[in-house]
């Protein structure tokens, strides 16, 4: 599995659906997760991830919660994920999650930026 595959299969454990940014269709149902993925190396130093989480409700707390629970699994040391060729540690970024509201208050997004440590080609 390459490095791409393993962060989507990370993300998947979250127990909603995950798609790249680019692969979002009209008609994708939320609640959804959705990722830009950047690539590195050993020597790239670290990269960061946006991940945005995705929620039609007029609630903040369903959001909010899953934002936590993300957050909770870097805990504060991160978490290695191995792949073909290395492994890369996940961190919180900063900040870490940041809420936006879009489609006149009804769609809930967390923003969350995670720094990538690529250990490997």
């Amino acid at each position: 599995m390459n490095s791409a595959e393993a962060f989507q299969g990370w993300l998947e454990t979250f127990g909603l659906p995950v798609y790249a940014s680019s692969s979002v269709t009209s008609d994708t149902k939320l609640p959804y997760v959705t990722y830009d993925w950047a690539t590195g190396d050993i020597l790239s130093g670290e990269v960061n991830e946006t991940v945005n989480v995705w929620y039609r409700t007029t609630s903040e707390a369903v959001p909010n919660a899953k934002a936590d629970e993300i957050g909770k699994a870097l805990g504060l040391g991160g978490v290695m994920l191995p792949y073909d060729g290395g492994g890369m540690w996940l961190k919180r970024g900063s900040p870490f999650c940041q809420s936006v509201t879009e489609d006149g208050g009804n769609v809930k997004r967390r923003y969350i930026n995670i720094d990538i440590e690529f250990i490997g080609l």
